[in-house]
């Protein structure tokens, strides 16, 4: 009898069970204080999936620097009105949950953060793996593939890869793009219907105004081929679909109507459109009533929902004529979550 006819059959069916595995969980990371700020900025502008210009790297970190001490005050001040950032403590609730559930399929799993912008970096945790002995994935807490987010990630943990070992190639599986998972789908519509229900449960005059606000990109990314755009529109049209239905069976003489913007954007060239506060004022204008947004491609309250939603937007939508205001609050440290990259990660092999 060969060796491999003397392995239990449950053995060769499952080869990793006793293999360490490593799940490296991908952010974007937040200033939690007034010094963390400028320091902020600074990366994310260093980033060259965010400014994507052909420059040197030395002029980039100068550039950077030039528009991070600019651009400070102004954003320590918003900040500071939101109590700054709750992106990382919502991160690292999301790891332990995730690694909760994945130690009930592989009790010797590690789930670890990596911010892209703020610590723990991938300079940092890399030097804490063992990647000759642990089988590792990667999975982002961007729901939809976009080259300034997730690409930025997976790159910044490439080159401190090869900063620490002197080479890029280590096995590792990658989770690009998971909004489309059966889970996922069902968990961002119940978010929606939780915050379309108190609206249409309690009419008010006029119509209801479903505005889905994803994070914007410039134009130009678009046409080179980022996929961003096209996976947000294919989430709100499902979400879009599963809203009518339900109201179609409940409440069938809603008045609700379903809009697509793009938030958060910055410089002088043109953006992905229509823009979320055009779309507010223009609406407001139009149609006046009760306007829900729903921040589809945030998974955490950040500075885009806390400060930017729940202050500028809501201003501008009340002063736009619009007469109730109302926000979708995302995922934020629910379990539910997790359970969704669960099976995202077991559809990746995991």
């Amino acid at each position: 009898m060969t060796q491999l006819e003397q392995q239990n059959p449950q053995d060769l069916q499952n080869p990793w069970q006793d293999v360490p595995h490593v799940v490296l969980l991908l952010n974007f990371g937040g200033p939690t204080s007034d010094a963390e700020v400028e320091p902020f900025l600074r990366r994310l502008f260093e980033d060259p999936f965010i400014i994507r210009a052909p420059i040197p790297q030395s002029w980039r970190r100068w550039l950077a620097r030039r528009i991070a001490k600019k651009r400070a005050p102004k954003s320590s001040a918003e900040y500071k009105k939101i109590g700054y950032s709750p992106i990382n403590r919502m991160t690292n609730a999301q790891a332990q949950h995730l690694e909760t559930a994945l130690r009930q399929l592989r009790p010797n799993t590690k789930v670890v953060v990596i911010n892209r912008y703020t610590a723990p970096t991938a300079e940092e945790v890399v030097k804490t793996l063992d990647f000759e002995h642990s089988r590792i994935f990667m999975i982002t807490l961007y729901p939809h593939l976009c080259h300034s987010t997730t690409v930025s990630s997976l790159r910044d943990f490439d080159l401190a890869v090869e900063a620490h070992l002197g080479h890029r190639h280590i096995p590792t599986t990658r989770v690009f793009s998971w909004w489309q998972t059966p889970r996922y789908l069902a968990h961002s519509y119940e978010r929606l219907q939780a915050g379309l229900l108190p609206l249409v449960s309690q009419p008010a005059p006029g119509p209801i105004t479903v505005l889905f606000s994803a994070h914007g990109i410039p134009i130009k990314y678009h046409q080179r081929g980022d996929p961003y755009v096209t996976e947000t529109h294919a989430h709100f049209t499902e979400l879009k679909q599963r809203g009518n239905a339900w109201l179609k069976a409940n409440y069938p003489n809603a008045d609700v109507q379903w809009n697509l913007s793009f938030q958060s954007r910055v410089g002088p060239v043109e953006w992905i459109k229509p823009y979320t506060d055009e779309t507010i004022e223009a609406l407001g204008k139009q149609r006046g009533g009760s306007i829900l947004l729903v921040p589809i491609s945030f998974t955490a309250d950040h500075i885009e929902t806390l400060y930017e939603m729940d202050h500028t937007y809501q201003e501008l939508a009340l002063a736009s004529g619009f007469k109730r205001y109302a926000r979708v609050v995302p995922s934020n440290d629910d379990p539910e979550l997790a359970a969704c990259l669960v099976e995202s990660l077991r559809a990746h092999g995991f």
